[in-house]
């Protein structure tokens, strides 16, 4: 009787530990977003922009095209800028470029989209950008 319950327990432990090592999966993401977006070519960062923002801005069928051409210069840049500051020596001076390409694609969508367009687009990216830094400081604390 004691074999068996010693048997018993090293196969629940066993059992237990083979479970605790299986490598957890991504969960996919309840707004559809691509997890590796880093992966993505200037045109499919464009065309993810224009549907995004196609479907919360609701813009009509002329918006769209010249939303996606700013969508794509401005991706474009993006990738010249990642790819110029590719290293942690050279980021320094990232910053201030990222800042100038968004103020350039804001004065563009400005033009483009409407005022009550535009004024959501602008608390869209505020509450996104929230998110994020909210994300990245959860991501700090645990670490320390």
């Amino acid at each position: 009787m004691k074999k068996m319950l010693a048997l018993l327990t090293a196969v629940i432990l066993t059992a237990g530990s083979v479970s605790a090592q299986t490598a957890a999966t991504p969960m996919a993401r309840p707004d559809g977003a691509a997890q590796n977006r880093p992966n993505m070519t200037p045109e499919q960062r464009a065309d993810f922009l224009t549907q995004r923002l196609t479907k919360q801005l609701s813009l009509s069928a002329e918006q769209t095209p010249k939303v996606r051409a700013i969508a794509l210069a401005q991706a474009q840049e993006m990738q010249n800028l990642r790819s110029r500051y590719a290293t942690a020596d050279t980021r320094q001076g990232m910053g201030q470029e990222l800042k100038s390409a968004q103020e350039k694609t804001d004065a563009q969508l400005k033009e483009v989209l409407t005022a009550d367009q535009y004024t959501q687009y602008v608390q869209l990216r505020e509450n996104r950008m929230d998110k994020h830094q909210n994300k990245r400081g959860s991501k700090l604390k645990a670490k320390s």
